[in-house]
């Protein structure tokens, strides 16, 4: 019975922060405890295939991050990188700030990509949708992100076959008072 209450109550926080009455920014407290909720939500439902940990900089909870940014990355990282693993697997979120720019990195210990693969997520190609999803997520905060804070900001991949992969979102530091 405590499980079920444990994982409405996730669900309705996740849903919670990501209606957020319409806002395009919430602080990174609200977006990282969204991810938590959703995390915590697949943690049931793949019976604890992976584990997970945050690492946010002291400080930057009150900052300003485009809403639902790292929830897609998550979910790749679960549905691509972990879905043929036998448990072990590992998501880590790691955020800091390095002078006027915020840095969220999403990692997994799953299978990795290659080169072409990264590419493609990224490319105008339609992508052609798989049984874990439509496989735009990454492509469609990318955009996200570089309409709002300019063509020097987005997403980056780095992965390697077999060893995991890292996304990075890069965008501006807005403290909460700017907005």
């Amino acid at each position: 019975a405590q499980d079920i209450v444990d994982l409405v109550l996730a669900l309705s926080g996740f849903f919670r922060i990501s209606l957020s009455q319409g806002k395009e920014f919430i602080t990174l407290e609200q977006e990282v405890l969204m991810v938590k909720n959703y995390l915590d939500i697949q943690k049931v439902r793949y019976e604890d295939l992976f584990e997970y940990k945050t690492e946010i900089e002291e400080g930057l909870g009150n900052y300003m991050v485009l809403k639902i940014c790292l929830q897609p990355l998550v979910e790749n990282a679960i549905y691509h990188g972990m879905e043929f693993m036998d448990g072990d697997g590992e998501i880590r979120i790691h955020v800091y700030r390095d002078d006027d720019d915020l840095y969220m990195k999403v990692s997994d210990n799953g299978l990795g990509m290659t080169k072409e693969q990264i590419e493609n997520m990224f490319s105008a190609k339609k992508h052609v949708a798989s049984k874990s999803g439509s496989g735009i997520g990454v492509r469609n905060v990318n955009e996200r992100i570089r309409l709002y804070f300019g063509s020097d900001y987005g997403l980056s991949i780095e992965s390697e076959l077999d060893e995991g992969t890292t996304v990075t979102i890069h965008m501006k530091a807005i403290p909460y008072s700017e907005t």
